[in-house]
């Protein structure tokens, strides 16, 4: 039974026969799909909170003078996308992957290696939702902080001890702890550790990079 978070694969080319074959064989495994000849008619039916990916061949034109992939990502679509081709060269093959492109697979396609990344796209897609999500739900516990509260986020993140961060904050010992204890509470954080990841999550503490 389908449901707004089944996965939806768009197929995007301008080749009738291949649309349908394709379209036809997603189906017989139990996928969702639906053709487009253009990327105009798969833009004015996306929605942004449907999952799935695109299959989209390389000579799809784009929108206003732009290519496929600079239009999509122009328009804020993050949906994973399989690019296709008849024919190409490594260096176009690079370039679309450089550009976004999850895959790249060449025509006439392996069935089995097309339906193994489409099944890796949605994957990739879920995960991203996921991710997203557990920002947003982070944003709203974030939120929910004290300015101060916040500050000793911060500071905890970076790894200060509440002597340090007393100090730098101009508070008393006593104080941080109590501002502490609070920010474990709103955040539902159980250890330091799960903490500190939030704060990576959120962006407050940046991944270590040995080079800098």
């Amino acid at each position: 039974m389908n449901t707004p978070d089944t996965p939806l694969i768009s197929i995007v080319d301008d080749d009738p026969t291949l649309r349908d074959d394709l379209r036809r064989l997603l189906e017989s495994v139990g996928l969702r799909a639906q053709a487009f000849d253009g990327l105009d008619s798969f833009l004015s039916s996306h929605r942004p909170e449907q999952p799935g990916c695109l299959i989209l061949d390389i000579h799809i034109a784009g929108c206003q003078g732009e290519g496929a992939q600079q239009c999509l990502r122009h328009r804020k679509i993050e949906l994973p996308v399989i690019m296709t081709a008849s024919r190409c060269d490594i260096e176009t093959v690079v370039t679309v992957m450089k550009q976004g492109a999850l895959d790249f697979i060449e025509k006439p396609f392996n069935e089995q290696l097309l339906l193994d990344s489409v099944h890796h796209a949605i994957t990739e897609d879920q995960n991203r939702r996921r991710a997203q999500a557990w920002r947003q739900d982070l944003l709203g516990r974030f939120d929910t902080l004290t300015p101060r509260e916040q500050d000793v986020l911060r500071w905890v993140a970076e790894g200060l001890s509440n002597r340090e961060i007393a100090e730098t904050l101009n508070l008393s010992r006593k104080t941080v702890e109590i501002h502490r204890a609070k920010v474990m509470q709103k955040m539902r954080a159980e250890t330091l550790s799960r903490l500190i990841q939030m704060a990576m999550v959120l962006g407050i503490l940046k991944l270590y990079d040995p080079e800098s």
